[in-house]
């Protein structure tokens, strides 16, 4: 059972193209598995919304918005280029100064959307 289709994705973000959708779920899917080592995998697989308590209700919304999140910034990090963090900007004339990320700072990146994301559920483990 996957956590988000397109139509919950999109009916919350706009971010990722619905041609890029697939790829980047399986991509966010996975690396939110072994974040979460299956926890958030196994709390889906056991959901049923007709009896779950509005904790697991919860807990379930997290995880969908969470992934969400996920596919935003592996869509990011990936067509950036650079990276995401600006570092300084001007105003006179207009500049940026963007810093160049590296693969330690864009995985603890995406650690964080998923410690954030799961923040009161218990699925997030030791993170």
């Amino acid at each position: 059972m996957p956590y988000i289709n397109w139509e919950y994705y999109s009916s919350l973000y706009s971010v990722v193209p619905e041609e890029e959708f697939d790829r980047l779920y399986m991509k966010a899917s996975g690396k939110f598995d072994v974040y979460t080592h299956m926890r958030a995998k196994n709390f889906e697989i056991a959901f049923d919304n007709d009896t779950a308590t509005d904790f697991q209700k919860q807990a379930h919304t997290q995880i969908q918005n969470t992934v969400c999140e996920l596919m935003n910034a592996l869509y990011v990090q990936e067509t950036s280029g650079m990276g995401t963090g600006i570092t300084s900007v001007s105003n006179d004339g207009y500049s940026e100064s963007y810093k160049i990320t590296t693969a330690a700072e864009k995985e603890a990146q995406l650690h964080a959307i998923v410690k954030n994301g799961l923040s009161g559920t218990g699925l997030a483990g030791a993170l």
